[in-house]
């Protein structure tokens, strides 16, 4: 199993909107509002389903089973940085983007095992997908404010292609995982499923690319990209 960050279950449950949130609702890490069912990604592929929360509030979205404690996660989304001078540049995947919405359960950056890639490319998993609201709420925590977010073009059609693809095949990020060998044409959910996704991603690579940079060109002016950079600097000393 992807390793998280958080312990299961230990700051309540999560309830649908039509449910409202009581008492015991599991509560936001960024700004401590309850956390509401948002998506379910059954069949993830060859790997275990997730049930995704996100608060209604400042958009933050979390893994339902491994909700981070409001310390946990601000050093979690902190240690993802790179210094930059006086200033901290964290990268991290925008639940706020259009093609969250438009992905919904197949949107690339749900991927369990995402791990840290190339400096243009995504960011690294760490358990929670933040908004740019919910950064600056993360940042504050630790002393930092928030000087600049860009949206990021590159890293952010490159998300959009997959989850497009995504959107066609019956396996999520089937050339990635057929590729590490995680999913075989004998997995997940069968031979004719692997042969036909097969075929989707070969024809629909390059019509999707094509979409892909369009949607996200328009994201990123519309400040709704898939990928952000946020750089934050330390707030001056009171004493």
């Amino acid at each position: 199993m992807p390793e998280q960050i958080g312990l299961p279950a230990r700051h309540g449950r999560s309830v649908s909107l039509e449910q409202g949130a009581g008492p015991d609702a599991a509560r936001c890490p960024a700004d401590g509002e309850p956390l509401f069912v948002w998506l379910e990604t059954t069949g993830y592929g060859t790997r275990e389903d997730q049930v995704i929360d996100r608060c209604e509030n400042c958009g933050l979205a979390v893994v339902r089973d491994f909700v981070p404690s409001p310390d946990e996660a601000a050093d979690a989304f902190l240690a993802a940085g790179e210094q930059r001078g006086a200033r901290v540049a964290i990268r991290a995947e925008n639940a706020a983007s259009l093609q969250a919405w438009l992905g919904a359960e197949n949107w690339a950056a749900l991927r369990p095992s995402m791990k840290r890639v190339a400096a243009d490319g995504a960011p690294s998993h760490h358990g929670i997908k933040p908004t740019p609201r919910a950064a600056r709420l993360l940042l504050a925590r630790r002393g930092l404010e928030v000087r600049r977010v860009r949206h990021l073009a590159r890293a952010g059609m490159a998300s959009m292609w997959q989850t497009l693809l995504n959107l066609l095949t019956f396996h999520r990020d089937f050339a990635s995982e057929a590729v590490s060998g995680r999913l075989r044409p004998g997995t997940g959910r069968g031979l004719a499923a692997f042969a036909t996704d097969a075929v989707i991603t070969v024809l629909a690579a390059i019509p999707t690319a094509v979409i892909a940079v369009l949607l996200e060109g328009g994201a990123v002016m519309a400040r709704r990209g898939g990928v952000i950079e946020v750089e934050a600097e330390r707030l001056p000393s009171t004493d």
